[in-house]
């Protein structure tokens, strides 16, 4: 397999690259690699990898969980110099990140 990686961007800022280590469909499986600025924005999306990760799920939680990571408005920048991808599901633990779009 090729390496691809995608470029997480907060407008033009970078906070992480994430680098494919399998493909799990719908779930690509990849490394991720922080920026300092990622701490900006790890409480958020840790807010919504957790609230659909609990034991008891709580859609409340979950939904507004979602809406404030689409208030970021992240998008995932292909390596390839593919379109960016503006639609995507993200979860992120430490140095492992998973999305799909």
């Amino acid at each position: 397999m090729t390496d691809r990686s995608w470029q997480l961007m907060q407008a033009h800022t970078l906070l992480g690259t994430l680098t494919l280590d399998e493909i799990d469909q719908p779930w690509f499986r990849c490394r991720f690699t922080a920026t300092p600025a990622w701490e900006d924005v790890r409480p958020i999306l840790d807010e919504w990898t957790h609230s659909v990760e609990a034991a008891e799920p709580d859609s409340p939680r979950a939904e507004q969980a979602l809406c404030a990571v689409d208030a970021l408005g992240l998008a995932l920048v292909p390596a390839d110099g593919k379109e960016p991808i503006g639609d995507f599901l993200i979860h992120v633990r430490g140095a492992r990140a998973s999305f799909r779009y």
